[in-house]
């Protein structure tokens, strides 16, 4: 979650219409095992997880918090492992036309590392997309390069997103654009109470060659975690103040329409796509005490893997908030089990099932 005084994403993003400001929390030192949870302690306010194909490797985003400058992460799950990507490293390659709008390098002393997304260019070569905060509000763009056994990446440009809105995910396109999320901000169309369920955002979308549109008709409560199908045809939108999933599908000239509305018992986060075509949504039940401490209380969080045909759900983890990982913002199915992020924590945690 972002973390400044002016706005603040409430991570999920959401904190950015609270205007309450994200202080640092005293983390247990403690690492080991809790509630059937194995933990990987250090990266600090991984909000995001992707994999990184063909390798061992996740990337991991990590939102700013006070006293803490955003990173990305490099995370190796098998041998319960991580090393810093960026900002300590990276190369800047910036490429001015393919990002025209874009007004040059990104902060590296500035920013706050929050949604991902990945599109494969070629084999062992990626681009990775990420939503980020601090002294810009934009999508970032940076260059994967996974041909040999070290990693590299550079920053390579951006699509700025306009002054007092908030995004918060981002699904890449084919054709190396994207969605991304406007979760909160200022505008008549679009900013209510996102606790009351009220239309608080929309999606915005990006293609090479064109410049950042809203698009029509998403006008959500909370749009939060977005995933798209393989066939460029359905889009999946979490809502988190509307407590559900919405379908969206792509029809003549390229519109974007809602066909159905799954409701989920909690506040959905990100969501991500499992290797057997499900979809995890992660989210947080909202706690009737207000003073916990720490951002948004919950009473819990939870792990719900969505039919995308049928639009029904299953809840498959239900967990209580520890010190050091505040809720569950985001699952990768791997192995025998899941790894989790959180927007406010020390640690990732690992749960076999």
């Amino acid at each position: 979650m972002r973390i400044e005084l002016k706005v603040m994403l409430v991570e999920i993003s959401l904190l950015a219409t609270l205007g309450c400001l994200l202080t640092p929390q005293a983390f247990a030192d403690d690492c080991e095992p809790d509630q059937g949870m194995t933990f990987l302690c250090g990266p600090q306010n991984a909000e995001d997880l992707v994999f990184l194909p063909e390798t061992p490797w996740m990337i991991a985003s990590g939102m700013s918090s006070e006293g803490v400058n955003g990173h990305l992460y490099l995370v190796n799950p098998d041998t319960h492992t991580f090393q810093e990507l960026y900002p300590e490293s990276g190369k800047d390659a910036f490429d001015k036309q393919a990002y025209p709008d874009c007004l040059g390098p990104l902060d590296r002393t500035n920013f706050s590392a929050h949604g991902l997304s990945l599109l494969t260019i070629a084999d062992g070569r990626h681009q990775l997309y990420v939503t980020s905060h601090g002294a810009r509000e934009a999508v970032e763009v940076f260059a994967v390069d996974a041909q040999s056994a070290q990693i590299e990446l550079s920053w390579v440009g951006c699509v700025p997103i306009p002054t007092h809105n908030d995004i918060n995910s981002v699904a890449a396109l084919a054709d190396g654009g994207f969605l991304t999320t406007r979760i909160a901000g200022q505008g008549p169309l679009a900013s209510g109470d996102i606790f009351a369920g009220e239309v608080t955002g929309f999606l915005y979308e990006w293609h090479p060659g064109g410049s950042l549109q809203s698009v029509p008709g998403t006008q959500m409560s909370g749009p939060n975690g977005i995933v798209v199908s393989a066939d460029q045809r359905s889009v999946y939108v979490a809502l988190w103040g509307g407590q559900g999933v919405t379908k969206f599908e792509r029809g003549a000239e390229n519109i974007l329409t809602p066909v159905q509305t799954l409701e989920l018992p909690f506040r959905p986060d990100n969501l991500r796509w499992t290797s057997s075509g499900s979809i995890l949504a992660v989210g947080h039940r909202m706690s009737a005490n207000s003073d916990c401490g720490q951002p948004l209380c919950f009473d819990a969080w939870e792990v719900a893997e969505v039919d995308p045909k049928t639009m029904t759900a299953e809840i498959v983890l239900t967990k209580k908030p520890i010190p050091g990982f505040t809720g569950a913002t985001v699952a990768l199915r791997h192995a025998n089990g899941l790894w989790l992020g959180t927007f406010h924590g020390d640690r990732l945690v690992q749960v076999e099932f």
